[in-house]
């Protein structure tokens, strides 16, 4: 027996815009594997490019972040003692895109001879590195760090080639990429169904989204975010057709949940939608839409 549910509209919403809950979702697919005696597989994913610089001016060196990774907080990297390095994140799509932005960034500033210095740090967050970088933040140790970089050859789900990324290092720069780290995330396709005046009803095809999960390392707090199958296909490569997969009703009721694992997934009577909504948080109509 599957439920129906009616879902209320705030004053910004329409049929035609409906939102699903990823924590709501999350919930149920948490809830139904604990039942079980079974947990989510994890994905492997792709590492970003990071550019590690020493700071050898032998003075302190103060800058805001442009990701504002410190939240408004001015980054301060010290002249002396073990941790005296700013790791840079790169932009770009892909990793040959980050490894460019990085060796544009060494050869504009001379970083492999110079390290960090209050030029490159003054040009954090203006035009002549805004296209560039993503986020700069600080300190660290630059040997901790820059040997934590590996050769890494990924293989890309959207063009089936092997990318191969080797570290660049230097006496005071470094930048390449650390070794692929699993992560908490499926992919969900939402049961659409369309009908005709004499037909049977037809699933929407293009209803996918994949939900990624996280857990603050300081509160536990869980946390998801939504990745689109495009980008989801970028972030996890070759591994994006093994990551588990749930079906979702457009009421937001978990369907089916299948592990890739080889078992049979597991098929879901619908749940009280009641029990899921807000499940991180306070119910709210805008936590309840479907947008298709």
């Amino acid at each position: 027996m599957h439920l129906s549910v009616t879902i209320p509209f705030n004053n910004a919403q329409t049929w035609g815009q409906r939102v699903l809950s990823a924590d709501d979702i999350y919930k149920q697919v948490k809830d139904t594997l604990d039942a079980h005696g079974k947990v989510l597989p994890t994905t492997l994913r792709r590492p970003d490019i990071r550019l590690i610089l020493e700071n050898n001016s032998g003075e302190e060196i103060k800058f805001m972040n442009p990701g504002d990774h410190a939240k408004e907080n001015t980054e301060i990297i010290p002249a002396a003692g073990d941790s005296k390095a700013v790791m840079v994140m790169l932009k770009g799509d892909s990793l040959d895109e980050q490894m460019a932005n990085a060796q544009r960034l060494v050869d504009k500033f001379d970083l492999g001879e110079k390290g960090f210095t209050k030029e490159f740090a003054h040009a954090l967050g203006r035009e002549d590195t805004q296209d560039m970088v993503a986020e700069a933040y600080g300190p660290a140790p630059f040997s901790g760090q820059s040997d934590k970089l590996v050769s890494l050859n990924w293989d890309s789900a959207e063009t089936g080639v092997d990318v191969c990324v080797e570290p660049v290092k230097t006496r005071l720069c470094a930048f390449g990429a650390r070794k692929p780290e699993n992560e908490t995330v499926f992919s969900t396709a939402v049961e659409v169904f369309v009908k005709g005046t004499n037909t049977t009803a037809e699933c929407a095809e293009g209803t996918a989204m994949c939900i990624a999960v996280a857990q603050d390392w300081e509160t536990q707090e869980v946390s998801t975010r939504p990745i689109v199958p495009s980008i989801a296909k970028e972030f996890y490569g070759a591994h994006y057709d093994n990551m588990p997969a749930v079906s979702v009703s457009a009421d937001g009721n978990v369907r089916e949940i299948d592990l890739k694992n080889g078992e049979a997934p597991l098929k879901i009577d619908a749940p009280s939608f009641a029990k899921y909504s807000g499940a991180y948080g306070s119910p709210s109509p805008e936590n309840t839409a479907f947008k298709f």
